[in-house]
C-alpha cells in the first residue's frame, strides 16, 4: 500500500509540473527559488481562469484578468475586452450551443521577476447532435503577463486558431 500511495504521489506531482524530486540530503529551495515557483503556479491559475470565465460567461471577471493597457483580440483595456467578448459570444456567429468549454495543455511559463511569458494550447468543446460533446475549435496561445501586486493577469493574449476555418477567440 505505501508503495502505491508513493507511485500515486510521484503521478501527481508529475501532473502538476515537478520534473525531479530533491537526492536525500539536498538544500532546499531559496526564498528566489520558492517565489519562482508561486509565480508559476498563479499563472497557471490565470490560464485556467481564462477559460473557467468564458466558460461562465463570466465576461467582467474575464476583462478582469488583463491588465489595465491589456490586449486582447484588438481591443485593450478590461472593460473593453469585457464588451468584445460579451458581443462575440451574444452574437455567436458559429452557432454553438451551451454548454460549452475549454480542455487546455502543452502549457510552458517562464518568469522574470514581475514579467511571464506563457505559450499553451487548448480545445473548445461544445455539445454535438448525438448528445455528446465534439471539439469546435483548436487554438494556440501566446501570453506576456505581468505582476500587479500579487495578482498576475495578461499584458497581451494573442490566440491563434489551429482549427481550418475557425476564427480566433
Amino acid at each position: 500500500m505505501k508503495r502505491l500511495r508513493a507511485a500515486v504521489a510521484l503521478v501527481g506531482l508529475s501532473a502538476i509540473g515537478a520534473t525531479a524530486l530533491p537526492a536525500a540530503g539536498a538544500t532546499q529551495e531559496t526564498p528566489a527559488e520558492l517565489q519562482e515557483w508561486r509565480d508559476r503556479a498563479a499563472v497557471h491559475e490565470l490560464l485556467l481562469a481564462y477559460g473557467r470565465t468564458l466558460d461562465a460567461r463570466d465576461f467582467d471577471g474575464f476583462g478582469a484578468l488583463f491588465t489595465d493597457d491589456g490586449e486582447y483580440g484588438g481591443s485593450r483595456g478590461p472593460v473593453a475586452i469585457a464588451a468584445a467578448m460579451r458581443r462575440t459570444f451574444a452574437s455567436n456567429p458559429l452557432g454553438f450551443r451551451e454548454p460549452s468549454f475549454h480542455v487546455f495543455f502543452n502549457e510552458t511559463i517562464a518568469v522574470w521577476g514581475s514579467r511571464a511569458t506563457s505559450t499553451s494550447m487548448s480545445f473548445y468543446v461544445v455539445p454535438d447532435d448525438g448528445g455528446g460533446y465534439r471539439i469546435a475549435m483548436m487554438a494556440a496561445y501566446e501570453d506576456e503577463l505581468a505582476k500587479i501586486g500579487d495578482d498576475w493577469k495578461f499584458r497581451r493574449r494573442i490566440v491563434k486558431a489551429l482549427t481550418p476555418g475557425a476564427p480566433g477567440e
